[in-house]
């Protein structure tokens, strides 16, 4: 059993009125609404002033439970998939309207209910006391806990929704640049297949020239070789102006790789 406000170690104090919560274990309020919990009121001037009379039978002494049932706690419509809402936001203000969660007619909500029992003059007080004026200022105010319970419930229920929408957003935007980075990689190695094909073109060009340019001197050479002997045969060896064996110019340098 799940109470709002714990008793005392001497037991319930005449005249303090508590919340109970009846569930199997512990939970979300939402989930305990929706599994069918028993929401409690528990009144102590509700069982009569003669209860706490010494000749009371033991059955009317004590405050008498009023069950709330779940089915009156209204379920608003489920919240939309999406949410507009950023994700960094810091007050849930927006995603309470932009899941339809107004504050009661009454004007008495969760968080009015929350301010009550932070107010100056309910702090400083024990837990039960503040219960006991805070259903007390409800019952003057003719608003029943209930709808308190029910406006924390539907908030729960658009704060879950929420982070369903932005969990279901992040799986979605890392699906998406997964994909994204996968093509650009497979891009990167299409790219770099054709720069590195590239340069092996480029490097196997000029090892190519260099070959032929080689091929070309040796065939210069002999070719010098000929025209010396044929000339050698007028003109005596000292004279002869053909630079036969002799490389003209030099071999270029390789580039650097």
């Amino acid at each position: 059993m799940l109470r709002l406000n714990e008793m005392s170690d001497s037991g319930e104090p005449p005249g303090v009125a508590y919340v109970y919560l009846c569930a199997g274990g512990m939970g979300k309020l939402s989930d305990f609404v929706s599994k069918g919990v028993r929401l409690i009121v528990v009144d102590p001037e509700s069982s009569g002033g003669e209860a706490h009379g010494a000749d009371a039978p033991s059955s009317a002494r004590g405050p008498q439970p009023r069950d709330i049932p779940a089915e009156e706690i209204a379920s608003p419509p489920p919240p939309p998939a999406r949410s507009d809402v950023a994700m960094e936001i810091e007050d849930f203000g927006a995603v309470y309207d932009e899941a339809g969660v107004t504050i009661p007619d009454h004007g008495y909500g969760v968080d009015k209910i929350a301010e009550m029992l932070q107010g100056k003059r309910l702090s400083s007080l024990s837990r039960e006391v503040r219960a006991q004026a805070v259903l007390a200022a409800l019952e003057a105010a003719q608003v029943d806990v209930k709808d308190v319970i029910a406006d924390a419930v539907r908030r729960d229920k658009a704060l879950d929704a929420f982070e369903a929408a932005k969990e279901r957003e992040l799986h979605e935007l890392r699906a998406k640049n997964e994909t994204r980075v996968r093509e650009l990689r497979q891009e990167m190695e299409t790219l770099l297949t054709k720069i590195n094909a590239e340069i092996e073109r480029l490097k196997a060009a000029a090892e190519g020239a260099e070959k032929a340019f080689s091929q070309l001197q040796i065939r210069k050479r002999r070719e010098e070789e000929r025209l010396h002997e044929v000339v050698a045969n007028f003109v005596e060896a000292p004279d002869n102006p053909i630079t036969a064996g002799s490389l003209q110019g030099s071999t270029p340098p390789k580039p650097s790789a």
